[in-house]
């Protein structure tokens, strides 16, 4: 993965929303597009301490997964982290296989360019859609522009330098 000095230091896969047992068992909601982010002997961070996992439970049903972690053996532990966000650091996360695929931390905070290179805005946020994503792009009179993640669209992404190249719309 390409560094970059805006980068965060870890990225929020989770969050305790409760605990279930008096062993300390945590009822966490993924914040993960990850089907295997919660496993046995992961490391994660909660209020920037690491734990490691020691047992895993989902509940496809509810969408929730269990876990239990290193140093939280009793219900009273636990239920102090409830609320609390758990964070991986971006070095454990998986290589993207394709090299014109980024994660959405990557993208956001991007310097925008018109297709004559004039800074019109920044990435603010990315909208999730069924055949591809969508940024939303704040330009520097306050307006928001969607633009599809669609090559007609972005033209470059340049990590290192920051910036996107983007087709503006005619309507703009």
């Amino acid at each position: 993965m390409k560094k970059n000095p805006n980068y965060p230091k870890e990225i929020i896969v989770g969050k305790v929303i409760g605990v279930r047992g008096i062993k300390g068992q945590l009822k966490i909601r993924s914040e993960s597009d990850n089907p295997n982010r919660f496993t046995t002997n992961t490391e994660i961070l909660i209020d920037n301490k690491k734990y490691t996992i020691n047992k895993v439970n989902s509940d496809e049903k509810k969408q929730l997964i269990y876990i239990n972690i290193s140093n939280i053996n009793d219900r009273n532990s636990a239920e102090k982290i409830i609320g609390e966000l758990i964070k991986v650091p971006i070095s454990l996360l998986p290589k993207l296989k394709d090299k014109n695929t980024y994660y959405y931390f990557q993208i956001i905070g991007l310097d925008v360019l018109d297709e004559l290179n004039t800074k019109i805005g920044k990435v603010i946020n990315i909208m999730p859609n069924v055949n591809n994503d969508n940024y939303i792009i704040k330009t520097f009179d306050n307006k928001e522009i969607i633009i599809p993640s669609k090559s007609e669209w972005v033209k470059k992404i340049d990590i290192c330098n920051n910036v996107i190249n983007i087709v503006l719309p005619k309507y703009i």
